[in-house]
């Protein structure tokens, strides 16, 4: 997923032109920067294009598009699920990459805060989103399985960003040399970063109520265990519930309190110089459809072969681990990568925006999804996610508040949430079947 998915369309607006903006974290361009220019001639519109396909395919994540057409072969030619799972996991990454540089492009060149706004929302998460249609679809695995392995995807997509993601940002980010000393998110003397606490602490309610949406589900299910009608409606209400949360986010994110979020944050950056960010104009409108089109058509074929292969790799690699800390993977890593590279620049409070905020976004939508397409499909899929992961997410919901609660970071509470990724990994990898 790109690291910019999640911005509202006015910020990205503003990253265009100059200030970095994330989640209301404002990084204004460097004095010299604000001083007044003449502003060069647009481009046509054919030079604007060519410019921003270079820049998009421009990385080295490109390089792996060759895994897609082998992805497929390897489906076609029926090579074996292990090949067709690792192949086709291989392909989702700079599919993945291309999908989110698409959405942002396309969201810069409406320059409508409403439209781009609910474009940003809706494909923000629509890697995890397919690999759910598809897993809950998928024909080869039994239904217990196919939610099984949707609840852990999900799962895992929200540890990744909340502990791995963020440990990496905090650890990285406080180990390297600070580059701008007069900073005001960086503390003197010490690698210790500041970031502002508005927007953090509201995710973190907002993550602390779907836990309550996942823990009270469940004991209803550890109660009433023969009652799957029940604890249907239970969910299907629920989803209903959370999803209104998270229109409600939007809304307090996006219209009624943005300036107070913007200002939040401004207090810690105003003196944060970095680099002019991208001056090109963005992709066209119509390329900017084009390209979102044809990646979500390849993204979802690939993302098929993916699940549909899953059944056949269950036998050497444990479910749990698979759905919790692999899949996660294929949606998540450009993103990873981007919160790490903010931090290490300096920028703590991007970082913390990409994983705390990608957290939220998969909790409150891509949760309350996966429940409404298996309730649309007639597959029994429920907010029950057992004792285990019921309190593996608590718990780390729980760890990062705690270590977050100063609006300080530094190396020290970066190794720890990385060690509650590993033992939750390690946890995963010898969990028995029985205990899924």
């Amino acid at each position: 997923m790109d690291p910019l998915m999640s911005i509202s369309p006015a910020e990205l607006y503003n990253h265009r032109r100059g200030n970095r903006t994330y989640r209301g974290y404002t990084i204004p361009l460097s004095v010299g920067d604000a001083q007044e220019k003449l502003l060069p001639a647009a481009p046509s519109i054919g030079s604007a294009n060519r410019e921003g396909l270079m820049e998009i395919f421009w990385s080295p994540f490109t390089l792996l598009l060759v895994f897609v057409p082998l992805g497929v072969a390897s489906d076609a030619l029926e090579w074996g699920d292990g090949w067709t799972f690792v192949l086709n996991f291989i392909a989702l990454l700079p599919l993945a990459k291309l999908l989110g540089d698409a959405t942002e492009e396309l969201a810069v060149a409406l320059k409508n805060d409403a439209v781009a706004g609910m474009l940003n929302a809706t494909f923000g998460n629509v890697v995890e989103m397919m690999i759910t249609v598809n897993t809950l679809r998928a024909r080869k695995m039994p239904v217990a399985e196919r939610t099984n392995v949707v609840k852990c995807t999900l799962l895992g997509s929200i540890l990744s960003n909340l502990l791995l993601v963020l440990g990496m940002s905090f650890c990285f980010g406080g180990l390297t040399e600070v580059k701008v000393q007069a900073a005001a998110s960086i503390v003197e003397g010490e690698k210790e970063q500041k970031f502002a606490m508005k927007g953090v602490n509201m995710s973190m309610g907002l993550l602390t109520f779907c836990c309550m949406s996942f823990a009270l589900p469940t004991l209803f299910a550890q109660g009433y265990q023969d009652n799957m009608k029940d604890l249907l409606d239970v969910s299907h209400n629920g989803a209903l519930l959370v999803a209104s949360a998270y229109v409600a986010f939007l809304f307090f994110q996006l219209v009624s309190h943005k300036h107070t979020l913007d200002k939040d944050e401004g207090r810690l950056t105003k003196d944060h110089g970095t680099e002019d960010s991208e001056d090109r104009p963005p992709l066209s409108i119509w390329l900017s459809i084009l390209m979102m089109v044809v990646i979500t058509v390849i993204t979802d074929k690939i993302s098929d072969y993916l699940c549909e292969s899953i059944h056949g790799v269950t036998g050497s690699v444990n479910l749990d681990f698979l759905g919790t800390i692999l899949l996660p993977i294929a949606g998540n890593a450009c993103e990873h990568l981007g919160a790490v590279r903010f931090a290490m620049d300096d920028k703590p409070g991007l970082a913390v925006g990409i994983a705390v905020g990608s957290s939220t976004q998969v909790a409150l939508f891509v949760v309350p999804f996966a429940v409404i397409v298996g309730w649309i499909l007639d597959v029994p899929m429920t907010l029950d996610f057992g004792l285990i992961n019921t309190a593996v997410i608590f718990f780390s919901v729980l760890l990062v508040t705690v270590l977050m609660a100063d609006g300080r970071s530094h190396w020290l509470k970066g190794y720890l949430l990385m060690l509650a990724y590993t033992f939750i990994a390690v946890l995963f990898w010898n969990l028995p079947p029985k205990m899924s």
